[in-house]
């Protein structure tokens, strides 16, 4: 055993050496057991401050025991002496949060999640993933290295600390098959939907990685650090769970249009059976509508793309109607609306033809057009300016230039006149800006079912919810980026942080159904503080609860999580005291 001190924070670990039969390294043992000051003065924490106490009490035990051993006077003295020293270091204990695990431990067999992990894994894996899952959302995807921190300070399922070793055979363990497994397993504890108008919405996203050995990662167009490799992930989000209940990585440099032929393929494995599903712009191709059309008969919902002859057309049908009749205006939404029926034809991968009819729901925001065209000009003059700059500097050649091989906003809007050799002119494209103009403050949505323009906006912006489910993964959770080396690794930490992000997810669903009660002012940040802030302590071997306040049983009580035994006892009702009768 030895001393360690880590000079960024200055905490103080206590470090032990250990071997496991049958295994050729050596294992460690850490436990944080207090920090350094600025002024270099060691101070210990709770535990060790308890732990030392505890050595002390049992030493004076044993010398009492020892005594009492030689000795045949006042033996009855000596035997109550120790009875008292064992009484009280059994009930030497200091205070750990348990609420926020407490919460989320109830969640996770409400939604099926506990079962599900203990029929696939085992009671002491399934324990340590749900450990886990619950350390990542209390602290915000902190290195694994750092459990015992949170062992020492949180009641968990676990109930022993997780070395990082541990944790790296854990993680490397979880298959992909185990991970489909799981939302089976949880599929079966939801009750059979009725034919009321659930929904699934299916989106991607991408990950950025500082790893390059990591099969999924490549080079992308990522949001997030465009010089770092990416590697994907597409989620599908149940209106009727409220979560998300199928994800799957894949190559960062795959477009979203391909990735739907998966999709219908593990629908019809997993037996998924959603009426509708709503498709962002990316995956708007005609094989995708029939896909879905036909080989898994949902309703489609999609937001078509401005370059589409669909656009186009519907598009010239309805221009210059907003501007005449205000009927088509939403109060709901702040927009204009007008649905146009079309007659499509589908070819599918066996060149067979279906004629169908389907319905375009036509949308316009004035105050979006107005913003939107100020900043297409300014765009383009800032490009114009920029390529003669170019050119002038000899940064850019003249062939080139004519070829169009360069990169900047608006590119579709420029034209290049050679004058000579040695310069050219660049100027606006009049018919594609006039193009462009007609279309600014427009979007599109197409449905395979008839609806109202109202109707299919409302189910379309619904689908913000597989959004929330990345925003939650990456904000929430804190997983912007995987910290593994290993492809296997990479399966298991991201399951254990989807988990994770699922049970944030219904935390915020929670949040949102009872916005009346925990008032605006409760953010997410505050609900999981306030939990944490519940503690429980040890008496002679037995779990006690520390006192509850208000704010946290109205917590509670909006996630559907009933409060502690012990404090169900303790529940007393406030009366008011009469005071003396008005004298007439």
């Amino acid at each position: 055993m030895f001393l360690y001190t880590d000079k960024r924070n200055g905490i103080v670990l206590e470090i032990t050496a250990y071997r496991v039969p049958g295994q050729k390294n050596p294992k460690q043992k850490k436990v944080c057991i207090g920090k350094m000051d600025s002024e270099g003065v060691f101070q210990p924490n709770r535990y060790f401050i308890e732990r030392t106490k505890k050595e002390e009490l049992e030493s004076e035990m044993k010398n009492l025991q020892s005594k009492l051993a030689g000795s045949t006077k006042e033996t009855k003295k000596k035997a109550k002496e120790v009875e008292t020293l064992n009484a009280v270091v059994s009930s030497v204990s200091g205070k750990k949060k348990a609420g926020l695990t407490y919460a989320l431990e109830h969640i996770a067999v409400q939604e099926g999640f506990t079962p599900a992990l203990f029929s696939l894994f085992g009671e002491k894996v399934a324990n340590q993933i749900l450990s886990l899952a619950y350390y990542v959302l209390a602290m915000k995807n902190d290195a694994l290295d750092d459990f015992n921190y949170f062992d020492v300070s949180h009641r968990h399922p676990y109930g022993e600390d997780i070395s990082s070793s541990d944790s790296s055979l854990l993680l490397a363990s979880i298959t992909a098959e185990q991970v489909n497994g799981f939302f089976k397993a949880i599929r079966k504890t939801v009750p059979t939907r009725t034919k009321e108008d659930y929904f699934c919405a299916f989106d991607g996203t991408s990950f950025s990685s500082y790893s390059k050995g990591l099969s999924e990662v490549e080079v992308s167009r990522g949001k997030q650090d465009p010089d770092l490799p990416h590697f994907a992930m597409a989620a599908v989000y149940s209106s009727y769970e409220g979560r998300c209940v199928y994800y799957r990585l894949y190559r960062g440099n795959i477009p979203d249009i391909k990735t739907i032929d998966n999709f219908v393929d593990v629908s019809k494995a997993m037996g998924f059976h959603f009426r509708r599903i709503v498709l962002d712009r990316g995956y708007c191709s005609w094989n995708n509508l029939y896909r879905l059309t036909y080989e898994c008969n949902y309703k489609v919902i999609m937001c078509l793309k401005s370059n589409m002859r669909v656009f186009k057309e519907a598009l010239q049908t309805v221009h210059g109607t907003f501007e005449e009749d205000c009927t088509y205006y939403l109060n709901d939404h702040n927009v204009y609306g007008k649905s146009i029926s079309q007659e499509i034809t589908l070819t599918s991968r066996d060149k067979k033809e279906h004629k169908d009819k389907y319905h375009v729901h036509v949308y316009y925001n004035k105050k979006k057009a107005a913003d939107q065209e100020p900043r297409v000009y300014g765009e383009l003059e800032d490009s114009l300016t920029q390529l003669t700059r170019m050119v002038e500097n000899k940064e850019l050649s003249v062939s080139d230039a004519a070829k169009k091989l360069f990169t900047c906003k608006r590119k579709t809007l420029i034209t290049v006149r050679k004058t000579n050799n040695r310069s050219c002119i660049f100027e606006m494209d009049k018919d594609a800006v006039n193009e462009t103009r007609s279309k600014l403050g427009y979007f599109m949505l197409m449905s395979t079912e008839p609806l109202t323009p109202a109707q299919a906006l409302d189910i379309y912006r619904a689908k913000d919810g597989v959004e929330r489910v990345f925003n939650n993964t990456k904000n929430d959770i804190g997983f912007d980026r995987p910290a593994v080396k290993t492809d296997a690794t990479l399966e298991g930490k991201v399951f254990v942080v989807m988990l994770a992000g699922m049970l944030s997810t219904l935390i915020r669903n929670a949040m949102r159904a009872h916005r009346k009660e925990l008032t605006r002012k409760m953010t997410y940040k505050k609900v999981l503080k306030e939990l944490e802030c519940m503690y429980t302590f040890m008496a002679k071997g037995k779990i006690k609860w520390c006192e509850i306040s208000e704010k946290q049983s109205l917590l509670l009580k909006c996630l559907g999580i009933p409060l502690p035994v012990e404090q169900n006892k303790i529940q007393a009702t406030l009366k008011k005291k009469r005071g003396p009768k008005p004298k007439i």
